[in-house]
């Protein structure tokens, strides 16, 4: 089995996952001593990059601003028919930091591979210990190209 690897879509995740590390590491304001930060007064927000993925072996950016600082998060996705929580199938675990926001990649070789994402907008959910939902967010799947590598 022969597995692509295509480095700029790698390197463009990093530059992304860095840019929102930066964004993170600025201070939250806090709102009349209660905790919440300006960011969770304002909702939370949930990125997935790249913004339309093709339906092929490949790593999505997901990341989440707007939580609670220092929280353990799941992400849900309906597979199969079936809503499932693959907080368990991406690198790192979902963890908020002191800022409330965390990222992560998802390898999707074996959910494609299965068959398990629908084509087009796939709902993914955010949601606390409780299973409480804090943020919603879409993934968009479109056909793979068909272009081929030429041996040079």
């Amino acid at each position: 089995m022969k597995i692509n690897v295509n480095p700029a879509r790698i390197s463009a995740i990093l530059v992304a996952a860095f840019f929102l590390s930066v964004l993170s590491s600025v201070a939250p304001l806090s709102l009349g001593g209660v905790g919440e930060s300006l960011a969770q007064a304002a909702g939370a927000k949930v990125t997935v990059l790249p913004k339309k993925v093709e339906y092929k072996a490949g790593m999505v950016f997901i990341s989440a601003s707007g939580l609670k600082p220092n929280q353990e998060v799941g992400i849900r996705v309906m597979m199969g028919g079936v809503l499932s929580d693959v907080s368990y199938l991406v690198k790192p675990r979902p963890k908020t930091d002191a800022n409330g926001t965390f990222a992560t990649v998802w390898n999707l070789r074996r959910e494609i591979r299965r068959k398990l994402l629908d084509m087009g907008k796939n709902g993914i959910t955010i949601v606390d210990n409780d299973g409480n939902e804090l943020a919603k967010g879409a993934i968009f799947f479109v056909k793979a190209s068909s272009k081929k590598m030429k041996k040079k």
